[in-house]
């Protein structure tokens, strides 16, 4: 049983990690869309807006997605020990705007550090000991 419990809470912190970046990254996919869209003037009506729209709606609903697996979470892990998880995302978040690209964002030696020091951070809150039991 507690084994399963421990699968299911695990399962719903990646869950809620990943669709948590991946929001990021699709609203900000359509709303650069958008921002091309209205200064080459381009008149916004529906059927351009269409592809602007699909990456913002991807967005919204990866975070309530999000939200419906971190209140899982919540039930399974303390706070305190789940919360710097969601920390990943930024991580995940500056994998997918450097490697997605139409995003292209730049890799630079102080990003990538930021990003190593986000994982040592949930690293260690994440080191259990001995008498933690969730």
């Amino acid at each position: 049983m507690i084994v399963r419990s421990r699968s299911v809470g695990l399962m719903a912190l990646t869950t809620s990690v990943v669709l948590s970046a991946v929001g990021q990254l699709g609203m900000k996919v359509g709303m650069q869309r958008m921002h091309v869209l209205a200064a080459d003037a381009v008149q916004m009506t529906w059927p351009p807006l269409e592809p602007v729209a699909f990456w913002i709606v991807v967005g919204i609903a990866s975070y309530v997605l999000s939200l419906a697996a971190w209140l899982v979470v919540l039930i399974r892990y303390p706070l305190s020990y789940a919360y710097p998880f969601l920390g990943l995302s930024y991580v995940l978040v500056y994998i997918g705007a450097t490697q997605w690209e139409e995003l292209a964002e730049p890799v630079t030696p102080l990003r990538t550090i930021g990003t190593i020091c986000v994982i040592a951070g949930v690293a260690l809150v994440s080191a259990r000991a001995k008498h933690d039991s969730f």
